[in-house]
């Protein structure tokens, strides 16, 4: 009865504070709509490219360019003929074309090819890549250097992302949860500022009871933040290949862990700011430690159960990134992703109940 009361009370407060409820609900969600605007483009794009070849010798080359095609079939290249060099840089620069490719006689007659864009963007990245392949795989062919080894990249299976944005979503519904840990952080200072701490302890109230009530509540927030998540990439555009209960219930597993490093936190802050400050910092190195933002190296250090562990598995919410995305983006089921849900439930407990006891130790003994 003591956890329903103390969830009761929790709910109560934030329910009087609704910009804050709105601020810790609304903020993930913001983020996604900017990252999925400034995302949401083709993993494998036909790459409009401009063309400038005033000879024939370079008729070859332009046909190769034309011809490459991706495993699936589709063109690499959009290749358009250009004589304006001046129509073509301002093509590249309103991002109209991505990269311009120059095919003209040097002063010794002999033809060079030169490749022109905007090295700060993606697309002129990737671009590039297959052009400088596509034109070393020609010029060795009119050398007359057999062609020994070509790579070829094909999908392990037909479900793929298809998008930037789908790719990288489910690392931001893993940000929306772990930022709860500042809240958390954050409603507990608030308990300690109050003095509500001090009254508890000359209570029957047992540590435990207390943060479990709150964590109920939190873990309630948790879950409405994934909802909103999974809602608002659907209205994105995002594509899903696996089902959606079985990664609501990663992202509750993920969210035990917020909750725990919350926990942790409020043991060593004095104030409400804190709380926010020091939380959000922990929330963030999960985040870069996890893989959300960018993929890190595995750095394995052990293997078990015939699964590699790296380095930074000890952080719970990188197994979560992984079966998100192997789930929404994979159409994996929960027997391939059992192993990573397994050590993200374990560490997420071991995290809850270290913040139990430091909390317990630091916090609620009377005398203090």
């Amino acid at each position: 009865m003591n956890v329903v009361a103390v969830a009761r009370k929790s709910t109560l407060e934030l329910a009087r504070e609704p910009a804050l409820l709105a601020l810790a609900i609304s903020v993930p969600v913001f983020f996604m709509v900017i990252f999925t605007l400034a995302s949401n483009t083709p993993r494998l794009s036909t790459h409009p490219v401009l063309v400038m070849n005033p000879d024939r010798r370079g008729q070859p080359l332009v046909e190769a360019l034309t011809a490459e095609r991706y495993a699936d079939g589709r063109p690499a290249f959009k290749i358009t003929l250009t004589t304006d060099r001046d129509a073509a840089e301002a093509a590249l620069k309103d991002k109209t074309a991505t990269a311009l490719v120059s095919i003209l006689p040097d002063a010794a007659g002999q033809l060079r090819v030169t490749l022109r864009g905007d090295p700060t963007s993606m697309a002129f990245t990737e671009a590039g890549i297959l052009l400088e392949t596509v034109t070393s795989r020609y010029l060795e062919h009119v050398a007359g250097i057999a062609e020994k080894v070509r790579l070829v990249a094909t999908p392990v299976s037909t479900i793929t992302p298809q998008t930037y944005s789908d790719l990288y979503t489910p690392g931001l519904m893993v940000i929306a949860v772990l930022l709860n840990a500042s809240l958390v952080a954050m409603l507990i200072a608030r308990e300690m500022r109050w003095g509500t701490l001090q009254r508890l302890r000359l209570t029957c109230l047992r540590p435990w009871e207390l943060l479990a009530g709150m964590s109920v509540v939190q873990m309630a927030l948790a879950g409405l933040e994934v909802v909103l998540m999974f809602l608002c990439a659907m209205a994105l555009g995002f594509h899903n290949h696996g089902s959606l209960g079985l990664a609501f219930g990663i992202g509750l597993v993920l969210s035990f862990s917020a909750i725990g490093l919350g926990l942790i936190v409020a043991c060593f802050v004095s104030n409400d700011s804190q709380a926010i400050n020091v939380g959000g910092t922990a929330a963030m190195v999960q985040v870069f430690l996890s893989g959300a933002m960018f993929p890190l190296p595995p750095l394995t250090v052990f293997t078990f159960a015939g699964h590699e562990v790296g380095l930074f598995d000890i952080v719970p919410a990188s197994h979560v990134v992984l079966a998100l995305q192997q789930v929404m983006c994979y159409g994996a089921g929960w027997r391939e992703v059992s192993f990573q849900i397994a050590m993200a439930a374990g560490l997420s407990a071991l995290y809850f109940a270290l913040g139990v006891i430091v909390f317990g130790r630091k916090q609620m003994r009377l005398g203090r």
